[in-house]
């Protein structure tokens, strides 16, 4: 498939969004674990899935961290995910051009994927591009919504500028999706420090280094895997 995204068009409105959150935030895990494991909470997961995946315009801001951060603890999150689904949709997007039937595949294997793991971007930016080339600007527009609150989430949480800052993110592959989101660039891979990743930056106009993202629920899943295995 050629280049085609979004990314560019989250630019400006990333940027804004960024500065804006003078307050940031950390999540709270434990606190959010009690409120979306309870029934008779407004938090309770189920109900905050559901209005995300109807791209409720209505879910605020402690709504949509709920609902990010909270699905460390759904059943789906976990970092062996299967590769099944993806693989099919890779194979129809290596091709150079796309008929309409290949468009509908894209959107169908992405539909799969994101029932299962409602935050990756790719695969919704994957999506974007098929639904904006099928005319499907209904879709094409809830699609959008959904991603900006996923980086409006990930930017209430710091700024990246040290491990006391550092953004909140679910999955390492959030890391490069919000640095190229912010128009910063890097040449080299994150570097693991324990709970934190750190993205050492090329050269850019506000002077930053580099920007760091804690990565605990993840990382948390790869130690007891690890240690599960060792057993």
């Amino acid at each position: 498939m050629k280049a085609v995204t979004i990314f560019c068009m989250m630019f400006l409105w990333a940027q804004g969004c960024w500065a804006q959150y003078w307050d940031f935030e950390q999540p709270d895990y434990s606190k959010i674990e009690g409120a979306v494991k309870n029934r008779a909470s407004e938090m309770y997961y189920p109900k905050l899935l559901e209005r995300f995946q109807q791209a409720d315009a209505t879910l605020g801001l402690s709504e949509l961290r709920h609902l990010y951060y909270g699905f460390v603890f759904h059943p789906d999150y976990k970092a062996d995910k299967s590769a099944q689904v993806k693989d099919s949709l890779e194979v129809i997007l290596q091709k150079e051009t796309h008929s309409e039937e290949d468009l509908k595949q894209i959107v169908s294997f992405s539909e799969k994927i994101l029932d299962k793991y409602p935050f990756e971007i790719n695969t919704m930016n994957y999506q974007l591009y098929a639904l904006e080339h099928l005319g499907d600007t209904t879709a094409y527009k809830e699609v959008s919504f959904q991603m900006e609150m996923i980086f409006e989430t990930m930017l209430s949480s710091g700024d990246g500028a040290s491990k006391a800052s550092a953004f909140y993110v679910i999955d390492p592959a959030h890391e490069l999706i919000l640095m190229e989101a912010l128009g910063l660039r890097s040449e080299d891979n994150p570097q693991a420090m324990g709970k934190y990743d750190f993205l050492e930056l090329a050269a850019n106009d506000i002077g930053l280094e580099g920007l760091y993202f804690d990565l605990s629920p993840y990382r948390n899943i790869i130690l007891h895997s690890l240690s599960n295995h060792n057993l």
